[in-house]
């Protein structure tokens, strides 16, 4: 068989192509310390690569979730203390100042004082976080709590001490999904501001933060699943009226009490009626109530925020055990990769000298 300059032109070049795109793969081993920069170099660690990264992007949207959630329920934590306190005073001046026949005089003033406490409590519960309403439920870009012209209350615009008169017996049931043949639907009928007031208890906002989102068998989402994001203000202070007729709100009780003191005669402090008395020792049993259940409500909402925490630690670990199985596909062993970079290299060297030999017969051959 004849060789042929030709021919051995040919077979060198591929050969050595072969050997530079060697060095080059080697290299970029070095500088981008990766196992593989392309799907086909290896199609099965890729793939298991892909899918870790898509898991670990999700993680850390959850982590996302959770840090700003936490953020919310701190803030909605710290706002909701500061009302309890506000209320807590509230209560004490009227146990100590408005009860007492001692210091009966001092009732209007007290009437004063509880007043300006009700809008603090109000402007308390108002507050922001990022540029929305903590306690504005779904309805997040409104204040949930404003004055209406005669100085009651309103949430989201409506009278929070509408509705309850002649209402069925047990706790109100979610406006949407009551049969509108039973006594509640029947009474949401009625009363379509207080359905409304009972429907923003049970909003929702929900976020996944890793508690496994998923539907149920009928294809809605599992509200196991997530969390709910929504801090209703009017589930905190309460709404509607009792069988007496007063309001279940705390801050239209200290409303109803200011009125009353303020009522009362400014030297004496004498009551300006019997039912203003009668009335007065029954509100003031009742803001203690509402006093607990405030307290109740805030010591929840510490433990949602720790639950949040928890949740976040553990979703930050899962992060950090994905990140290392991402990194055992993808992270190349330096030492190996130096290792075949400097082999790579010098076959390219040997290549070039085997050229060198090459070419210079070729040209001896071609000048005879």
């Amino acid at each position: 068989m004849r060789v042929t300059t030709n021919g051995t032109l040919l077979n060198y070049k591929s050969s050595l192509m072969r050997t530079a795109n060697q060095l080059d793969s080697a290299r970029s081993k070095v500088l981008s310390q990766r196992n593989f920069n392309s799907y086909a170099e290896d199609p099965a660690a890729a793939t298991q690569a892909f899918k870790l990264r898509r898991l670990y992007s999700r993680t850390n949207d959850q982590i996302t979730n959770s840090t700003a959630l936490i953020s919310k329920y701190e803030s909605a934590w710290t706002s909701v203390g500061t009302a309890k306190s506000l209320l807590e005073q509230a209560a004490k001046d009227v146990a100590l100042r408005g009860e007492s026949d001692a210091t009966a005089a001092g009732r209007q003033p007290l009437g004063e004082v509880l007043n300006t406490t009700a809008k603090s409590i109000v402007q308390t519960l108002n507050a922001q976080y990022a540029d929305t309403f903590i306690f504005a439920g779904s309805n997040a870009d409104k204040a949930p709590f404003s004055w209406s012209d005669t100085g009651g209350l309103l949430f989201q615009g409506i009278s929070v001490d509408t509705g309850m008169p002649n209402a069925p017996e047990g706790t109100p049931p979610n406006p949407s999904e009551a049969d509108p043949s039973s006594a509640w639907g029947t009474y949401y009928a009625a009363n379509p501001d207080y359905a409304k007031l009972a429907q923003m208890t049970y909003e929702t906002v929900y976020v996944d933060i890793g508690a496994g989102l998923s539907n149920d068998n009928n294809g809605k989402l599992n509200a196991a699943s997530v969390f709910n994001a929504s801090i209703s203000g009017i589930a905190i202070l309460g709404f509607g009226t009792d069988k007496d007729g007063d309001p279940k709100n705390a801050v239209s009780l200290i409303k109803n009490l200011s009125d009353i003191y303020k009522r009362c005669d400014a030297e004496s402090g004498e009551y300006s009626s019997s039912e203003d008395q009668t009335k007065a020792s029954r509100l003031t049993d009742k803001l203690k109530t509402s006093l607990s259940e405030l307290t109740n409500k805030w010591t929840h909402m510490d433990g949602e925020a720790d639950y949040l925490n928890e949740n976040k630690e553990r979703l930050v670990a899962t992060a950090d055990t994905l990140n290392e199985q991402i990194l055992s596909l993808e992270q190349v062993d330096l030492a190996d990769a130096i290792t075949d970079f400097s082999w790579a290299q010098y076959c390219y060297n040997s290549a070039l000298k085997v050229g060198n030999s090459i070419l210079s017969q070729s040209l001896i051959d071609y000048m005879n």
